[in-house]
């Protein structure tokens, strides 16, 4: 593969203004390469997630892998908005026509309107996490003597009691890479004036201490 061949962006998702928001890097490729050579590539860019693209016969439907700087992820919603993003800016799909993503968690489509981009996403089932030894010691690796944790498909969700916890946490990074899923998200219900709850992501076994916006 040629560096002809090779077209890189970077996006900032969820937000108005430049150096803000949840950065990530958009790559168009005719194929795909290696894995390795994605894996490098995103080790490189050294973002939260790299996003591989690769058009398909029909021209609104992608192929796209995400990729953070240690491992390949099966689920992004930051760095699909941001692909979906580039292709409409590039004139690469029209701007009213959905974007089809072929992906490991299924075929995800985006539409744009006056309001924004729209991701639709399949939703994830979540049920209690029972394993008192591993709830203990996630809850010491946060930083929290008191939560409810759920399992989700991919990652485990700590709900605690108010803004200001979640906000004042100082987790334990290296404690947390010995939770064996993608992430830990440690959110509560949030009392301000249209912002229904507040949240963190830390996912340090993937990579990333903590994302900036999730």
């Amino acid at each position: 593969m040629s560096d002809a061949d090779i077209s890189i962006w970077q996006v900032d998702a969820f937000t108005s203004k430049p150096f803000g928001g949840n950065p990530a890097a958009i790559c168009m490729l005719p194929e795909y390469p290696s894995d390795e050579w994605m894996q490098k590539l995103a080790g490189e860019m050294n973002l939260s997630e790299t996003a591989f693209l690769v058009p398909t016969a029909d021209r609104s439907a992608f192929r796209l892998r995400w990729f953070t700087p240690n491992v390949e992820v099966d689920l992004c919603g930051h760095a699909t908005l941001a692909s979906a993003h580039v292709l409409w800016e590039q004139e690469l799909v029209e701007k009213d026509t959905e974007v089809h993503f072929q992906t490991r968690s299924g075929e995800l489509v985006c539409s744009r309107s006056d309001r924004g981009i729209t991701l639709d996403f399949p939703a994830s089932d979540y049920s209690p996490f029972d394993d008192g030894k591993a709830s203990s010691a996630l809850k010491s690796a946060v930083g929290i003597n008191e939560a409810t944790v759920y399992q989700t498909r991919f990652d485990l969700m700590v709900v605690v009691e108010s803004r200001g916890a979640v906000m004042e946490l100082q987790p334990n990074f290296q404690a947390l890479k010995d939770v064996r899923v993608r992430g830990v998200i440690v959110t509560a219900q949030d009392d301000r004036d249209g912002i229904d709850f507040v949240s963190r992501f830390f996912a340090p076994q993937s990579g990333i201490d903590e994302d900036p916006v999730t």
